[in-house]
């Protein structure tokens, strides 16, 4: 039996109303988690079959943590439902229809970063003038502009630079077709694709699942809806969970409107508030209560607590940015050593990354450990994209990208020359380029090095493809194998200063490594190019950094789910928050609220608002103005401290702290 006694009467509602239309309004901190797994017991318990369900979230954290309570509630069960995020089920759908698609079984997936080479690549093809644009805005409008069908959407004007996007477009689409390729977007719009025109396929999936389950809904943009639409009309048991307010991923293609509109798209739903916060004291949910009632289109519903009382948010002022971070850090010092908390009880956030650089040399200075939340990721790092590279080519050799990022890699004499000579090779044999390498002795005008170069890359990938297609190994065998002779070390020489940093590195890729091993052990059968797919689905939210009891310093957007026992938001001014930009958009402002609200509701005892008086651009300092939502706090909430600390005094208050702090122990 699912324990339902342990829900509050919403979230019982929310569990046990499983027919029909559900919209779960859950504010921050309310329980969200519980009551979704719950609501899966429930319904299995009901005798609602495991295959029948599907539910979607945005982070595989988030798909694990939902398997592994649910699992902890009915036991293997389980196991035959389908929880994953959006991405991993388009994937499901784009692998089993691949034909349907026009694609061959082993494609390879690009991540952003293979997808910004390729539009670099292609802007130089196609403009003169290619460094007048940056590859990052060229790439955003191309994935703003997509369309169904596989093109782009023209935005209505005739300028130069949209006919460069354009031009752009069909080379990187060309590029995906040559490599047997999609891209992130590729595995929501595939989807779609294949669901509105093969029938046969849509009535399958809606045979099999026939209850749906949403997590975040805020968060779907408008091909995530389209394909909940798509399964969710004909049985239209379809609960989907979310808090509009904290709706701040509009930047990257979120629709706000999806869940303001759920009650329009699936009639007759019926609407749970979870407003009964288990996380924040009463004075901070007032705070965030009174901030967000400014908007005007959102769902209405109050955050409140038995957590009564509580400090009042304390606003502090300096003078000057460099100030406000000396001023910071000295107050979590001082607070550190009153109350024995340790560092990774504290948050700084703030709302761009660029405001991070004072406070860094604040508490380097002070020797306070930290670490930058969704900084560089171990997938990102340039050995193990090296080494996921050279398994690509052994998992698809049409993967053109992934072979000329490491066919020089370590180097062996294969310049830009070479490589040009090799293209030429292949185009003119109507062949790709790993097929040119089988006959590369017939290119002609190739130096004695670059040949000798070519031939052991070809030889080195081809005794691993040999091992993979005659079932002679095991994934991580293949991949130690190739590890073994690639002799990597020698790129790592030429770029690192000290042989520990070699090592580091070196250990880096045995480390990814083992991490095929664990994939085998739970996936009997493994194959290279699943757990390649795997890799690329991966979306660094593990949240590893905070496992340590460092003080976790990061933008607002990457706390959004994380909560911490004192939070500090600094750099609330006008222009940051909300951010200039904001200000000219449409709904611009709206989602700035909402993004202050989310920072508020991060905290769980005390909260810490700072700005600057003046911030330092371009060599002066010019002056600033607070934050206009500061306004919006009641006054009765609030304790401000201006210019509490002078830069002059602030180092000395500083030294005072740490030296009180650490005899304290």
């Amino acid at each position: 039996m699912v324990p339902l006694y342990q829900l509050n009467p919403q979230q019982r509602a929310a569990v046990e109303t499983i027919a029909g239309p559900v919209l779960v309004l859950s504010g921050a901190g309310t329980g969200k988690t519980r009551t979704v797994t719950y609501r899966i017991a429930h319904m299995l318990a009901k005798g609602i079959a495991p295959e029948h369900i599907l539910a979607v979230t945005f982070t595989n954290k988030a798909a694990r943590e939902m398997v592994d309570r649910v699992k902890q509630l009915v036991g293997k069960a389980v196991r035959r439902m389908h929880v994953s995020t959006f991405h991993s089920f388009g994937l499901r759908l784009v692998r089993e229809h691949a034909a349907e698609l026009g694609l061959r079984p082993q494609f390879s997936i690009y991540d952003a970063h293979d997808q910004l080479a390729l539009v670099k690549k292609a802007l130089r093809a196609v403009s003169v003038t290619w460094k007048n644009y940056r590859p990052e805005d060229i790439l955003f409008r191309m994935n703003a502009a997509r369309t169904i069908d596989g093109g782009i959407e023209p935005d209505g004007s005739d300028s130069v630079e949209n006919a460069i996007i354009s031009s752009v477009w069909q080379t990187y689409r060309q590029t995906l077709r040559t490599c047997n390729a999609v891209d992130f977007e590729d595995l929501l719009l595939m989807p779609v694709r294949l669901l509105k025109s093969h029938r046969a396929v849509l009535e399958k999936c809606r045979a099999q699942f026939t209850h749906i389950l949403v997590d975040e809904y805020q968060d779907t943009n408008s091909l995530q809806f389209e394909l909940i639409h798509l399964l969710g009309r004909k049985h239209k048991n379809v609960c989907v969970v979310g808090d509009d307010d904290q709706s701040i991923y509009g930047w990257r293609g979120a629709e706000v409107r999806n869940i303001l509109d759920f009650e329009r798209h699936f009639p007759g739903a019926k609407v749970i508030r979870l407003e009964e916060n288990y996380r924040s004291t009463s004075v901070i949910l007032d705070a965030a209560n009174a901030v967000i009632h400014k908007n005007t289109e959102r769902k209405e519903k109050k955050l409140w607590t038995k957590r009564k009382g509580g400090r009042p948010l304390r606003i502090m002022v300096a003078p000057d940015d460099a100030t406000e971070a000396e001023m910071i850090v000295a107050d979590i010092i001082a607070h550190c050593g009153e109350h024995h908390c340790p560092f990774g009880s504290y948050a700084l956030l703030m709302r761009m990354n660029t405001q991070a650089r004072p406070f860094e040399d604040a508490l380097r200075r002070y020797k306070i450990p930290y670490t930058i939340v969704g900084g560089m990721q171990f997938y990102d790092r340039k050995e193990i994209r090296d080494f996921l590279a050279y398994l690509r080519v052994i998992a698809n050799t049409q993967d053109e990208e992934a072979l000329l990022r490491v066919i020089n890699t370590p180097p062996r004499a294969v310049g830009e020359g070479t490589v040009q000579k090799l293209n030429e090779f292949a185009h003119g044999r109507g062949i790709g380029l790993y097929a040119a390498l089988g006959a590369i002795r017939e290119c002609p005008d190739l130096k004695k090095a670059a040949l000798t170069g070519l031939e052991q890359f070809s030889s080195l990938v081809e005794e691993a493809r040999s091992m993979v297609t005659t079932a002679q190994a095991a994934p991580s065998a293949v991949a130690r194998g190739l590890w073994a002779k690639l002799g990597y070390e020698r790129e790592l020489e030429t770029v690192l200063r000290t042989p520990e940093d070699v090592a580091e590195r070196m250990a880096n890729v045995e480390s990814l490594i083992d991490g095929i091993v664990h994939f085998e052990q739970q996936t009997p059968g493994a194959t290279i190019e699943e757990f390649l797919r795997q890799i690329a689905l991966l979306n660094n939210d593990d949240d590893e950094e905070l496992k340590d009891g460092r003080l976790a310093v990061m933008t607002i957007h990457a706390s959004k789910g994380l909560e911490f026992p004192q939070v500090y938001l600094v750099g609330v001014e006008h222009g940051v928050m909300p951010h200039s930009r904001s200000i000219e958009e449409k709904d611009g402002e709206a989602e700035e609220r909402r993004l202050f609200y989310v920072a508020i509701t991060r905290a769980r005892n005390e909260l810490t608002i700072s700005y600057p008086r003046a911030r330092m651009k371009y060599g002066k300092l010019e002056p600033r103005k607070p934050s206009e939502f500061l306004d919006d706090l009641p006054p009765e909430l609030v304790e401000w401290h201006r210019d509490a600390f002078t830069k002059e005094a602030t180092s000395d208050q500083i030294a005072g702290f740490l030296d009180q702090f650490r005899k304290s122990g």
